[in-house]
C-alpha cells in the first residue's frame, strides 16, 4: 500500500474512532487504534526509510533494525494494551485513553514527516 492509501485509511479509522464512547466502546477503540498505529508507522517508515511492512508480525523487529526505537516502543505499548484487553484485566475507559494517547504520539511524529 502506498502513503496516500495509508493516509486515507487513517482518516477513515479516525473518523470512526470519534463516534465511539470511551467507556462502553473501549474494546473497539483499542482495536481501531491498533489499525491506526499500523498505518501511521507505515507512513513514517515510508517517508524516512522508503520502505515499510503492512502487518504487525515482525514490526517491532523491523523498527528496531531500522533505528526507529521510538516507534517500536509506541507499537509495543499498544500491543500490550491490545493483548491485555483480550487476556488481562485492563478493560475500561482507562485502556482506551492510553491507546488514544499512543496514537496521538504517532500522529505527531507522522505530521513531522508529511
Amino acid at each position: 500500500m502506498n502513503i496516500t492509501k495509508h493516509i486515507e485509511k487513517v482518516e477513515r479509522l479516525e473518523k470512526t474512532l470519534k463516534k465511539l464512547d470511551i467507556e462502553s466502546d473501549w474494546e473497539s477503540i483499542v482495536e481501531i487504534t491498533y489499525g491506526i498505529a499500523l498505518n501511521y508507522i507505515a507512513i513514517i517508515c515510508e517517508r524516512k526509510l522508503n520502505k515499510h511492512i503492512d502487518t504487525h508480525k515482525g514490526l517491532p523487529k523491523f523498527l528496531d533494525d531500522n533505528n526507529m526505537n521510538e516507534l517500536s516502543t509506541y507499537f509495543r505499548e499498544l500491543d500490550v494494551l491490545r493483548q491485555g484487553r483480550w487476556y488481562g484485566g485492563k478493560h475500561n475507559g482507562e485502556t482506551a485513553e492510553m491507546a488514544i494517547s499512543i496514537i496521538e504520539k504517532l500522529k505527531s511524529v507522522a505530521k513531522g514527516v508529511l
